[in-house]
């Protein structure tokens, strides 16, 4: 605990530091097609692009990179009974949310797990795999910064909802909440340093190519830094604010005779607000300080593994908590016979974090 408060505090310092050291380089705005053209990013600078450069830039990570493929197809397995499910709901503003959520986690899966573990198994870097490499790292960056605002929303979503302040989650303003988001998730990806996928050797997604000759602060992301650090804050206050709300509500319940019944419900939700908040807030840390300074490379793991969770969590958290979407699957599934008698549906708060 001494050492985790110790890094902690090293790393605040450091990162104070690198924002008024006189070499630091403030990144602007600029069309991102328009940034790759840049010399920063020229492979063929050093040698030409190509499978030369996984082998001597890269390590090809089996084991982590057939975990990503495993725990990718399982969770896009598990998470299709649950989209259903959830399609079946959109005229509830917190269903409508959760699976927008959903149709974007299955994307991200995809990119963030599946091509991201193929590409550690090559051993692969930027300049030894543009395309794919791009490809992997654009979408995930983009459902990223598209899905964690979503998230933010679907938590105002359920403190409004307790605290019967609904209105402001009318069908159309629930729709406008999330175009906003994905116009946010676009501009952010469109014009801000590229998230360029994978690099083997650090088993991460970075903004870096690691191209020898250029300084990481290059390719330092301000505004995904400032993205990451206002989502975790308005995730923490918001969640800290509808657990208080739980707890006061639960003490006026908890005596009315379906108290026990209630507090059931009541504990599913903390438990699964806090294994969806846990990886998000975890990604959210690691990211922040991994795209400006160096990490030991098992804490930059965690965070690749954490951002898998914040994608890959929910059908796992949604078939264990949320009865109406475990029946459902059960059902989509023919193995009724697994049903409990308790088929009653319950619509769980907090049903997604951040991400």
């Amino acid at each position: 605990m001494q050492n985790f408060a110790f890094f902690t505090l090293h790393s605040i310092r450091k990162f104070i530091i690198y924002i008024y050291n006189s070499k630091f380089r403030m990144v602007h705005y600029g069309f991102m097609p328009t940034m790759l053209q840049g010399p920063e990013y020229n492979c063929s600078s050093v040698m030409p692009p190509g499978p030369a450069w996984a082998a001597q830039y890269g390590v090809k990570q089996y084991r982590f990179g057939i975990y990503s493929v495993v725990f990718g197809f399982i969770a896009e397995i598990l998470y299709l009974p649950c989209v259903l499910a959830l399609r079946r709901e959109l005229k509830t503003s917190c269903f409508k949310i959760m699976y927008w959520l959903a149709i974007q986690d299955m994307i991200c899966l995809t990119c963030s797990c599946i091509l991201f573990g193929v590409l550690l198994i090559e051993g692969a870097v930027y300049c030894s795999h543009r395309v794919l490499s791009f490809i992997t790292g654009s979408v995930s960056y983009w459902i990223w910064c598209t899905a964690s605002p979503c998230c933010v929303v679907l938590a105002l979503n359920r403190l409004c909802e307790m605290i019967n302040l609904s209105r402001f989650f009318s069908a159309t303003r629930t729709n406008v909440y999330l175009g906003i988001c994905a116009s946010y998730g676009t501009f952010m990806v469109l014009f801000t340093r590229p998230a360029l996928g994978v690099n083997s050797s650090l088993q991460a997604i970075i903004f870096s190519p690691l191209i020898p000759g250029h300084d990481q602060e290059e390719y330092a992301n301000w505004p995904h830094a400032v993205h990451n650090i206002a989502v975790a804050a308005a995730s923490s206050m918001i969640y800290v604010t509808l657990i208080v709300v739980i707890v006061i509500k639960s003490r006026s319940v908890v005596t009315s005779t379906n108290g026990s019944g209630a507090s059931k419900t009541i504990n599913k939700m903390l438990v699964q607000v806090m294994l969806i908040c846990a990886p998000n807030m975890i990604a959210s840390t690691f990211y922040v300080y991994a795209n400006f300074f160096s990490m030991p490379l098992a804490f930059l793991l965690a965070g690749s593994m954490a951002f898998q969770f914040v994608h890959g969590l929910p059908p796992f958290v949604y078939l264990a908590i949320n009865s109406s979407i475990r029946t459902f699957a059960l059902r989509a599934c023919r193995l009724e016979k697994l049903l409990t008698n308790n088929t009653k549906v319950t619509q769980v708060g907090a049903s997604h974090g951040t991400g």
